[in-house]
C-alpha cells in the first residue's frame, strides 16, 4: 500500500457503498484496482466471492496474476473474467432452464457468417454483414423489443447446430435471470463485491445486467476513462459511465488525475485535443514524469515517404539495423541507439494504411510485427539487418484501436489527416467526438518522443487522395510542437570513393 499515492489511497480504502473511479491514462488504473479488490476480500466471509470483470482475457489474465497472494489462502474467492465468460458460465450451468442443449458452444464470427449466408444465399458478403450488425444491434440494444424475423432465422440456424453467438450469451443470461428470480438470487448471494474495469465501454445489455447484479448488500467499484471511450460502432455507450450515480443510489466519484506514463509536452498535448471536445468529464492530468519530452511534427509528399520517415527515424533510434543504414547515410554512425524494437510502436486508423509501412520495414530489415494477425512470413519481417537474434524484439504495428491500453517510449501516429482523423474517406460514417477520442488514446500511448505524421497524398483503395492535415492539430499550440524538416542524407563522400576503384 505504500506504493499508493493519495488519490489511489483514497480509492483504495472507500468503503461508502458504490464507487466509480474516473482514472486517465497513465494513473495507474489496473494497480488501483487490484488493490482495492485485495483491501475489500479482507473483510469477505467463507461463503462470499470478489466478482471482476474486464473486457479482454488478456485484461483477466493480468488481473489474475496480480491478485495472486502467497498468504491467500482461498485464491478461488477471486472470480475474475470477461461479460461474456461470467455469463457462458451461468449458461452452463442453468442451461435446462432456458431449452439450451447441454453441450451447445459458442460459434466464432465466420461461422455465423456461414449460417446466416445459407439463410440468404443471393446477397453479397457487404449485404449479409449488414443482417449481422443488425442481430447483434438487436440483442445489445434492442433486446427488449419485439424479436425481428431476421434475429428468428438466425437464431434457428445456431440452434441446429446447438450453438450460440457471443450476443447471445449476455442475451440468454439477462432472459435467465428476468424469467427465474430464484436462480439470480443464487447467484448475487455469492458475490458480496463486484469490480468492473473499463466502465465507459459498456453497451446496454451489459449495463441491464450490472443492475440486476447488483442487488441487496453487493457493492459495485467501477473504473474507467470517458475520454478513453472508442468503441460506438460496436454498440458500447459512454453516457452509462456519466449515469453511474442515478444507476446506482449513494454512488461516491473519485478521480486519479497524477499521469506516471507520459513526458510534460505529450501530456499537455494530449490534454489540449481533448480540451476542445464537446463534453468534458475529466480534470486535466498532472505530469508526475519531470522531463519535458518531444513532440515531433512532420509533413511527408506521398504514404511512401512518411513510411520511409518512419523507418529512418527508428534506425537513427535504434543506432542502425544493417551496414546499408550507414552506407545510405541513414545513420551517421554505428553506436548503440536510444531505443530498442520493442520500446517502438506505429498507429494508424486503418489497416490499409499498414502496406506501404511493411514494405518500408521489410527494405530496412527492421523486425516488426502486426498487432491483430497471424505472426507469419506476410505479418513479420524474418530477422537478418547474421545481424539479428530470431528472438529480438519488434516494432509494433498496429490500428488506435489495438493500441488501447498499451504504452510505449516511442509512438509514430502516421495518416493524421482530415479524413482519416477523423474518419470521413469512402462515406464511413464517425462520430467526431469518439475520433477525437481515439487520437487521444494513441497520444497517451507515448512516453518519450510522439511523432505525428502525415502525407499530402495518399492513396488507399485504389484511389489517391490530396488531404489536409488533422484539424485535431490545430488544437495543439505552437510551442509543443518540433516540426522536422529533414530529409534523408545521401552519403555522397562514400560514393565518390567508391567509384575511384573503377
Amino acid at each position: 500500500m505504500n506504493s499508493l499515492n493519495h488519490f489511489q489511497n483514497e480509492a483504495v480504502h472507500y468503503q461508502g457503498g458504490h464507487l466509480l473511479i474516473v482514472a486517465g491514462p497513465g494513473t495507474g488504473k489496473t494497480h488501483t484496482l487490484t488493490h482495492r479488490i485485495k483491501q475489500s476480500a479482507k473483510g469477505l466471509k467463507s461463503t462470499e466471492k470478489i466478482l471482476a470483470i474486464t473486457f479482454t482475457n488478456k485484461a483477466a489474465e493480468e488481473m489474475k496474476e496480480r491478485l495472486k497472494l502467497d498468504d491467500d489462502p482461498a485464491p478461488s474467492r477471486f472470480v475474475v473474467g470477461t461479460f461474456h465468460q461470467f455469463c457462458l458460465d451461468i449458461l452452463k450451468t442453468y442451461s435446462d432452464k432456458l431449452n439450451l442443449s447441454k453441450d451447445f458452444r459458442v460459434a466464432e464470427p465466420e461461422e455465423v457468417y456461414s449460417l446466416v449466408k445459407n439463410i440468404w444465399p443471393d446477397k453479397t458478403r457487404k449485404e449479409v454483414n449488414r443482417l449481422l450488425d443488425e442481430i447483434s444491434r438487436w440483442k445489445s440494444a434492442e433486446f427488449d423489443t419485439k424479436m425481428p424475423e431476421v434475429v428468428i432465422l438466425c437464431n434457428q440456424k445456431l440452434r441446429e447446430v446447438h450453438c450460440l453467438d457471443f450476443d447471445d450469451l449476455l442475451f440468454f443470461a439477462w432472459q435467465l435471470f428476468n424469467q427465474n428470480k430464484n436462480i439470480l438470487g443464487e447467484v448475487t448471494s455469492q458475490y458480496k463485491f463486484i469490480f468492473v474495469d473499463e466502465y465507459q465501454d459498456i453497451n446496454c445489455i451489459q449495463h441491464v445486467l450490472l443492475k440486476i447484479l447488483v442487488q441487496n448488500e453487493v457493492c459495485l467499484t467501477a473504473i474507467g476513462d470517458p475520454n478513453q471511450a472508442i468503441y460506438g460502432f460496436r454498440g458500447s455507450n459512454v453516457a452509462f459511465f456519466k449515469s453511474f450515480q442515478n444507476d446506482f443510489k449513494g454512488a461516491k466519484v473519485l478521480r486519479l488525475s497524477e499521469n506516471y506514463r507520459s513526458f510534460k509536452n505529450i501530456l499537455s498535448a494530449s490534454s489540449q485535443v481533448m480540451a476542445n471536445a464537446q463534453e468534458r468529464h475529466v480534470p486535466e492530468l498532472t505530469a508526475k514524469l519531470f522531463e519535458e519530452g518531444r513532440l515531433i511534427m512532420k509533413e511527408c509528399p506521398t504514404d511512401k515517404a512518411e513510411a520511409e520517415f518512419v523507418v529512418h527515424n527508428i534506425e537513427k533510434m535504434i543506432g542502425g539495423t544493417s551496414m546499408f543504414s550507414q552506407d545510405s547515410g541513414r545513420v551517421e554512425t554505428d553506436k548503440e541507439g536510444e531505443a530498442s524494437f520493442g520500446d517502438i510502436a506505429v498507429l494508424y486508423r486503418l489497416k490499409a494504411q499498414s502496406f506501404c509501412l511493411k514494405e518500408a520495414f521489410e527494405r530496412s530489415g527492421i523486425p516488426y510485427y502486426i498487432s491483430g494477425q497471424k505472426m507469419d512470413e506476410d505479418t513479420v519481417c524474418p530477422p537478418r539487418a547474421e545481424d539479428l537474434d530470431r528472438d529480438a524484439e519488434k516494432v509494433s504495428l498496429m490500428t488506435l484501436h489495438a493500441a488501447k491500453g498499451l504504452e510505449f517510449s516511442v509512438v509514430f501516429i502516421v495518416g493524421c489527416e482530415e479524413g482519416l482523423l477523423p474518419l470521413s474517406l469512402l462515406e464511413w460514417e464517425s462520430d467526431k467526438e469518439e475520433e477525437r477520442r481515439l487520437f487521444y488514446v494513441g497520444m497517451t500511448r507515448a512516453k518519450t518522443h510522439l511523432y505525428l505524421v502525415r502525407a499530402k497524398t495518399r492513396r488507399l483503395f485504389g484511389k489517391i487522395y490530396h488531404l489536409q492535415e488533422s484539424p485535431f492539430l490545430h488544437d495543439i499550440e505552437e510551442d509543443l510542437k518540433v516540426y522536422e524538416k529533414t530529409d534523408f542524407k545521401k552519403n555522397q563522400k562514400k560514393n565518390d570513393e567508391q567509384m575511384t576503384l573503377f
